[in-house]
């Protein structure tokens, strides 16, 4: 069995580099055309302040994500508490099935909770996303929780479900031996 060859890009802000035409591509193809999102809700004001991955195997980008961080009220009763928020989720079709989702999520994870020092920064407690409802399993099977203080809620048509993962279980899933 040949061993595929698994590299994620950073990138930052920079949206007009050649590495955001695949991550555009990628989030086109799969929210717009497959799912038929509007256009104009797919690319937003948060693009050129979040930070963005692009996931590529044996050389082919397959898949995307980006993350920024929010302001969340009220979590345990913190009104000032900051988290890390990661959205677009995205793998082309055709990488489906192979693992590749759950190596974008790690992948995601891993390189906030290492640029953020959170282990050693209390101002990020948690992550959060936005998953869509039938993607909720997927999730759960990598350590996040739904949250039931928030019902279900639609984004583009498309029900939605809140979803958060404390840094502990971060730590835990993550980056124990």
């Amino acid at each position: 069995m040949v061993e595929s060859k698994i590299e994620s890009l950073l990138i930052s802000t920079e949206i007009n580099t050649e590495i955001f035409k695949d991550i555009r591509k990628i989030r086109y193809d799969v929210f717009v055309v497959e799912q038929t999102c509007p256009e104009e809700e797919e690319w937003d004001e948060y693009d050129e302040k979040s930070k963005h991955l692009l996931l590529k195997i044996n050389g082919d980008s397959v898949g995307c994500a980006r993350w920024r961080k929010i302001y969340y009220p009220d979590y345990e009763g913190n009104m000032d508490c900051d988290v890390i928020k990661m959205e677009r989720f995205a793998v082309l079709k055709q990488f489906r099935g192979k693992n590749y989702g759950k190596e974008l999520v790690k992948k995601v994870i891993q390189e906030i909770y290492q640029k953020t020092n959170i282990d050693q920064n209390t101002d990020y407690p948690l992550f959060m996303i936005n998953a869509q409802q039938y993607v909720e399993k997927f999730y759960q099977s990598l350590g996040f929780e739904t949250d039931k203080n928030i019902p279900i809620f639609y984004e583009a048509g498309i029900p939605h479900v809140r979803m958060i993962i404390s840094k502990d279980t971060i730590k835990n899933l993550y980056f124990s031996n």
